[in-house]
């Protein structure tokens, strides 16, 4: 099975057996997240128009914060991890002082290759979240994955913790 075939099962599971919902407009997302009840942690399917394969977005609110997470389904990268594959995702999260914390989705492990999706974590205010941030968000992910990925690579390289 290849990791594109790992990936429609994925998204299927979601939609049908867990209901997740899909949205096809950041500003229709942006949204939704900010309705979200306080502690409610929610899964959504963002699929821009254009895009062959969506991101899974999760997102949680905690007052006037709203954590997000992105994980971009186009960007699969393969990597040596001789670990778990369940532990990758704690394992690469790389934690800048600020921004974005990129880390790896694993979606299918072969001996030591897992091949995992690129995503970030981030932290805004509500008041922030638009159409347009969420746009602009993705766009600066899009354009510097290959820094981002080197971050989370480096950091499996070294071991860090």
């Amino acid at each position: 099975m290849s990791v594109y075939d790992v990936i429609g099962d994925l998204l299927l599971k979601l939609r049908f057996r867990y209901q997740v919902e899909e949205v096809e407009d950041a500003s229709e997302l942006a949204g939704l997240i900010k309705e979200q009840v306080e502690g409610e942690e929610k899964t959504y399917i963002y699929s821009p128009p254009g895009r062959p394969r969506p991101y899974l977005v999760s997102t949680m609110r905690r007052g006037e914060d709203v954590a997000l997470a992105f994980l971009d389904l186009d960007e699969v990268r393969e990597v040596k991890y001789g670990g778990d594959a369940e532990a990758l995702e704690e394992a690469s999260l790389v934690i800048p002082e600020e921004g974005v914390a990129p880390f790896l989705f694993p979606l299918k492990k072969s001996d030591d290759v897992v091949y995992a999706a690129l995503g970030f974590k981030t932290v805004v205010n509500a008041s922030l979240l638009t159409g347009g941030f969420l746009e602009s968000l993705l766009e600066d992910f899009e354009q510097n994955s290959d820094y981002y990925f080197s971050l989370v690579k480096n950091k499996l390289e070294k071991g860090e913790n």
